[in-house]
């Protein structure tokens, strides 16, 4: 019973994967030339592989390899493009509209999956009976293909851990971005992908340890009902979040080489005395023209309403204020929903819109940030 749940869900989720897919390369097709420009093609070839995967599980479990032994293995080396496919999503998506995409950042990110995949195809020349016997299919153990087992496991986790690590450090490096230039960033951080890449990791490692330690207690139908259901819930998270995320740089003007980097203010030519005055504008600017109630306050604009250079800005707020641009921003809105909250009845999500929030967790988290306390703490008071 539990393998007839385990082909549904497989089928299921390939089904999914693909309809995702089709969905992302219809939008693709919408926007040509429009950015992010690879960003839907790598995530819609995620979900194929994705489908892939799910479809190998469901020969393995509905018995077609035993009927059809030539098909042993046919679909496992495009498990070696899961890397690269994400890289490209996070690199396109991170990216300011004007970057250019270089060759070499094409030879680089495709490269070492592609030197992997030729490897993987020596699966295809061992004799059949290893072949088989790495699937299950042989009464008969072979040592040899508990080895092949081993090496072509390892293959795939070593090289899908180096392109998931660049991965979380671009996503890091946004994170750390986006806030010295957006006022709301839940939108731009890509925080479903992380934890999407998070489960896969977990699921591999999983699947690891059931391949070097192949015994009954880890290795049984229930386990692989749990394999589906991982990967049935990646596909669906995958395929909603990846049709609703836009790129975190739309507006050109956005684009983070406006901002000059942190390290870098030692050897700028802005002078103390210049940021206390950018500060001090910024500061009446604020008390009397309310900006940080536009949730789309962005550090270009509101430079531009100073007069001054985006750069120069953000080093003031960060030299001169010791804050970044989110944070300050965020903490103005905090300190007015606070007042608000205490001297008024209106509702904590309206104060919330009101003062430049997007969304009531976002707002929750800001305020336990600057004050300590749940917004409803004011209002008890």
């Amino acid at each position: 019973m539990i393998e007839l749940w385990v082909q549904f869900i497989s089928a299921g989720a390939a089904g999914i994967a693909l309809f995702a897919a089709l969905q992302l390369w219809l939008l693709d097709r919408r926007e040509t030339n429009t950015h992010p420009r690879h960003a839907r093609k790598a995530l819609a070839a995620f979900l194929v592989l994705s489908a892939l995967s799910g479809l190998e599980l469901l020969f393995e479990q509905s018995g077609l390899y035993e009927h059809a032994p030539a098909l042993v293995g046919v679909l496992w080396p495009f498990r070696l493009f899961y890397g690269p496919v994400l890289l490209i999503y996070v690199l396109d998506m991170t990216r300011p509209p004007q970057a250019v995409w270089p060759a070499r950042l094409s030879i680089l990110v495709w490269g070492p999956a592609l030197a992997a995949f030729v490897a993987s195809l020596s699966f295809f020349v061992l004799p059949g009976a290893i072949r088989h016997s790495v699937y299950g299919l042989s009464e008969a153990e072979s040592p040899l293909a508990f080895v092949v087992v081993v090496a072509f496991s390892g293959l795939f986790l070593l090289l899908t851990l180096g392109y998931l690590g660049v991965a979380f450090w671009v996503l890091t490096r946004n994170l750390q971005t986006v806030r010295h230039i957006f006022s709301n960033i839940e939108n731009r951080t890509l925080s479903w992908l992380r934890a999407v890449l998070l489960l896969m990791l977990a699921a591999w490692g999983w699947g690891a340890i059931k391949t070097f330690l192949p015994v009954p207690m880890i290795s049984n139908p229930v386990t692989d009902l749990g394999d589906a259901l991982v990967e049935g819930l990646w596909i669906v998270t995958v395929g909603l979040y990846g049709l609703w995320q836009k790129p975190v740089y739309q507006d050109p003007s956005d684009a983070p080489q406006a901002v000059q980097p942190v390290e870098k203010y030692a050897r700028s030519a802005l002078s103390a005395e210049r940021q206390a005055q950018i500060a001090g504008r910024l500061e009446a600017l604020m008390l009397k023209d309310k900006l940080y109630r536009d949730p789309m306050l962005s550090l270009s604009t509101l430079a531009s309403r100073l007069a001054v250079r985006p750069n120069h800005l953000s080093q003031s707020l960060n030299g001169h204020l010791g804050v970044s641009f989110f944070d300050y921003i965020n903490r103005l809105r905090v300190e007015e929903a606070v007042t608000r909250i205490a001297r008024t009845s209106d509702p904590l999500l309206t104060i919330a819109y009101d003062v430049g929030f997007n969304s009531r967790s976002t707002f929750n988290l800001a305020v336990r940030k600057v004050t300590g306390q749940p917004p409803s703490a004011f209002r008890d008071s």
